[in-house]
């Protein structure tokens, strides 16, 4: 037995020889097969390409290129019989070639360790400084898109400097093969005195404009005339061009009268407080009061004879009524708005009724309700609701009774779009007579004056639509695919506020254009764009290795075109270096989705940051940065400081007097820092520090170049610049002075916000509130080296001094030794408003009212209330002494609609 299992043993082993000795004379075979062997020479070039791409920073289009270079290899390596093949080299391309990903981040690592091992000394010394870890490390990474993100204050111009200095003296690379962009002369001349001087090298720092220039020049031996006059020529327009165009002068009242603003839906707001912030910067003065402000203009509008108080300029309490009182005043339908009804009632919890709109001439009654479509009032309160339905029901009675003529309409009759169609349709059914105004003289009267500051906005829209318009290269014909654009938005109000905007700014255009074309002359854009296809059409050569570019944040789509098309012909490098969080100039064109979304543009790209700053301390940038990331459309970077501040921000509140929070903020920062310090003033608008020439303890002091200084007589040494926030951008100082955060219409945000008509000519608009706005403030809070004051309004501060005080914790002090209304209780039928003291004119009583009348009607007689406050548990009014039948008790202010009480033991035992 033991016999035959050892034959059996030995038989398996002769065979696994025999076996053996045939798979390695095949293997033999195989690799010295001509077709092994050609293969075998192609792994072995794949290896030293792969060697050789190593000794760099491997770029992601590597892979690619190599990948169709050797497939073919690949593929024949792991097919039958080849994939057999168990040659070193061989295992080691496949291995490569399956992991190719893992080991390119992995060699990458390797090289920029290296790199940032080899050149520590470089980096030690940049204009004096050590760079830190990220800045050094944006230098060294290398692929053919970099986005550098940069905070404020973090050494943005530093880290370009090292980048500049790095591959000149490193990578051997020529100053002549890098293309160097700033945004501004000033900017571009400070890069090049730090970089050619400062460094020692010398390396060209172009503007935009200046590259533009220099390749259309370059290319036609000539230089082009270049116009800035599109503000004056679009001035020009609506003062003389649109008298020849009486439709065009029908269309803009239109506008204003209907479409100026768009109405946000009521069920957007939570509470009536919401609705009264967001609509605070709407002009609720209708078109009639502006026509008749001076005079009565013609005939027609001289029958629509208003009272006193409408003469002195008529303001109405919504949107929705604007437009309704629009309607009749230029279709010459005579009204009086929130005329007395003539029937008392005997209802004793009830006001003075007041319909929204009475015509005279047909003894016709109009009410508008702000109500949804299944007859609710979700944005207010339930007791404020009922109070709201119950005060229909009752108006309709009172109609009913007295047999006088009621027509009704309601919010969602605008939401729908139907709100004009509606009016007109019930209105005429009445026998209402349709007359229009005379479009031309209400116009002459209400914007030809330069007085209307919602029309010269209007026109700086305009500016911004074709000026972004011309930055993507369209032509007159891209109006016509607009417009059937529009067409097909299903919003009927936007639609149509979006076909009447497009057929008043088209014919602008065509007169820019025709004015550029007649005195042969181009524009920016034009420069940009006709640069731009110069490379496209090579008919002009450049040769870059490198495009560096400062301030990326700011970029247009037609300067992106121009660097795209340099970068596509010369396979450059490129590095764009720059703060999505400071991206402020939307209204000279940039567009921040160009650096948000830099990889749709560019390609694949490496995303760096460099996030600790130098000049704001921890506690600084932790609340800027909460603030600015409300907006989740902002990049994401956690910037750091070594500098503590425990109190960075402060807020100090006024009343009326600015100058009392001015000086406490003045007299806080000398006493910490001396009286020779410099105090940056900041407002949002140019117009901001006008305020200070009226006080005798400050003198305003404005110079040939438009440069603005407050000298303080207390204080006669101390540097007191003013700069609006935009004009900031860049600087710092050692404290900061915001003077305009107010809630109003050009505060701080400024409210003449980004219009959606805008979404057109950019990428993709922002939806979120005020965005721009929300990086101009954290602008300006952030370019202090040590505190930033910030002077607000008490009763209507900014919406974002209200942030900074309720959701980053920053504390509200009140400028002086009174208390502020903050501490008052809130109003309980808008919820936003504070409870203030008033008095009757007629009767001198006292009483408290909402600090957003008129727009909150809500009144009480319970004085009390504002030092004894007691929320009634049922509905959220308050509860106030009462007299009964069995002694005092408290009772609700919404009685009778809220009967909740409360004995005056219970309350005070509890």
């Amino acid at each position: 037995m033991i016999d035959i299992l050892w034959l059996i043993f030995l038989g398996a082993i002769i065979y696994q020889v025999i076996l053996t000795y045939s798979d390695r004379k095949k293997h033999k075979e195989l690799l010295q097969s001509e077709n092994v062997t050609d293969k075998i020479e192609r792994v072995d070039k794949f290896l030293k390409e792969i060697k050789n791409a190593k000794s760099n920073y491997i770029v992601y289009t590597f892979k690619s290129n190599i990948y169709s270079k050797f497939k073919d290899t690949y593929d024949f390596f792991t097919k039958k019989p080849y994939s057999k093949i168990k040659k070193e080299n061989i295992i080691e391309f496949k291995d490569i070639w399956e992991n190719i990903d893992t080991y390119i981040k992995q060699w990458n690592e390797e090289y920029v360790q290296n790199e940032l091992n080899k050149n520590s000394d470089l980096f030690d010394n940049i204009d004096g400084k050590s760079l830190d870890k990220q800045q050094r490390r944006a230098i060294v990474v290398d692929e053919m898109n970099n986005l550098i993100l940069a905070g404020a204050g973090s050494g943005k111009t530093l880290t370009i400097s090292g980048k500049v200095k790095y591959l000149v003296e490193r990578k051997d690379i020529s100053p002549q093969d890098i293309l160097l962009i700033s945004f501004t002369r000033k900017a571009a001349d400070e890069m090049y005195q730090r970089i050619s001087q400062k460094l020692n090298v010398e390396v060209d720092v172009k503007t935009f404009h200046k590259l533009g220039l220099d390749i259309i020049t370059k290319r036609n031996k000539q230089r082009p005339d270049i116009s800035q006059d599109m503000k004056r020529l679009i001035d020009n327009y609506f003062k003389h061009n649109i008298y020849n165009d009486k439709n065009m002068i029908t269309k803009v009242i239109i506008f204003f009268g209907y479409y100026l603003n768009i109405p946000k839906e009521w069920e957007e707001f939570e509470n009536l407080g919401e609705y009264h912030d967001y609509y605070r910067n709407i002009d609720f003065q209708t078109l009639r009061s502006k026509a008749q402000v001076e005079e009565n203009i013609d005939e027609g509008i001289n029958d629509l004879k208003i009272n006193k108080q409408t003469l002195q300029g008529e303001a109405v309490k919504s949107l929705e009524e604007v437009i309704i009182a629009n309607f009749l005043f230029l279709n010459g339908i005579n009204y009086i708005y929130e005329h007395p009804y003539p029937y008392n009632s005997s209802d004793p919890y009830r006001k003075r009724y007041e319909p929204d709109f009475y015509l005279p001439d047909y003894d016709i009654y109009l009410e508008h309700f702000g109500i949804s479509e299944d007859g609710r009032v979700p944005w207010l309160t339930k007791i404020e609701e009922e109070k709201y339905l119950e005060g229909i029901k009752w108006k309709r009675e009172m109609h009913k009774k007295n047999e006088t003529s009621l027509l009704e309409t309601y919010s969602y009759y605008n939401k729908n779009g139907v709100l004009l169609k509606k009016l007109e349709k019930m209105l005429k059914k009445q026998g209402v007579k349709f007359k229009e105004v005379n479009y031309e003289e209400v116009f002459n009267r209400v914007y030809d004056q330069q007085k209307d500051r919602y029309f010269e906005e209007f026109k700086k829209l305009v500016g911004s639509f074709i000026g972004l318009f011309k930055s993507n290269g369209y032509t007159l014909e891209k109006f016509t695919q607009f417009r059937k654009e529009a067409g097909s938005i299903s919003n009927t109000f936007l639609r149509e506020r979006s076909k009447l905007f497009l057929e008043i700014v088209e014919p602008v255009y065509e007169h820019y254009q025709e004015f550029l074309k007649n005195n042969k002359k181009i524009d920016f854009n034009d420069m940009i764009n006709f640069a731009t296809e110069i490379i496209e059409s090579n008919l002009y050569n450049v040769d870059y290795k490198y495009i560096i570019i400062d301030e990326y944040q700011d970029i247009s789509a037609s300067r992106y075109k121009l660097i795209k098309a340099i970068r596509d012909m010369t396979n450059a490098k490129v590095m764009c270096v720059g703060d999505d969080w400071q991206s402020i100039y939307r209204f000279a064109g940039s567009d921040i989705d160009l650096f948000t979304n830099f990889s749709k543009y560019f390609g694949y790209s490496e995303v760096l940051k460099i996030e600790k700053t130098y000049r704001n301390s921890q506690q600084l940038i932790n609340t800027a940065g909460k603030f600015i990331m409300k907006n989740e459309k902002q990049l994401m970077k956690d910037l750091r400081s070594d500098k503590q501040h425990s109190n960075p921000i402060r807020i100090f509140g006024y009343e009326r007097d600015i100058f009392t929070a001015l000086k406490k903020a003045i007299d806080e920062i000398v006493h910490l820092f001396g009286n020779d310090t410099k105090i940056l003033l900041l407002g949002r608008n140019n117009f901001d520090i006008e305020f200070i020439a009226s006080h005798e303890d400050f003198e305003l002091i404005k110079n040939s170049k438009g440069q603005v200084k407050v000298k303080y007589r207390q204080y006669p040494k101390l540097k007191l610049p003013f700069l609006t926030a935009h004009r900031s951008k860049g600087l710092e100082a050692d404290n900061v002075i915001i003077i305009n955060a107010a809630n109003k219409l050009l505060g701080f945000p400024n409210k003449i916000s980004d219009d959606p008509l805008l979404s057109l000519v950019l990428t993709d608009l922002d939806s979120f509130p005020f965005a721009e706005e929300r990086r101009l403030f954290y602008v300006a809070i952030t370019r202090t080296k040590n505190t930033t004051y910030i002077l607000a309004p008490d009763k209507k501060p900014s919406i974002f001094v209200d942030e900074l005080i309720k959701d980053e914790k920053v504390k509200y002090e009140f400028s002086t030794n009174e208390n502020s209304i903050q501490e008052n209780p809130n109003c309980p039928k808008c919820q936003k408003g504070y409870l203030i003291l008033r008095k009757n004119t007629k009767t001198n009583r006292a009483f408290l009212g909402c600090t957003n009348y008129p727009h909150c009607d809500l009144t009480i007689k319970n004085v009390e209330i504002l030092n004894d406050q007691i929320k009634c548990r049922s509905c959220g009014g308050y509860m106030v002494k009462r007299k009964g039948r069995y002694g005092e008790f408290y009772g609700c202010t919404n009685y009778p609609f809220c009967t909740q009480t409360v004995r005056i033991e219970s309350k005070r035992s509890s």
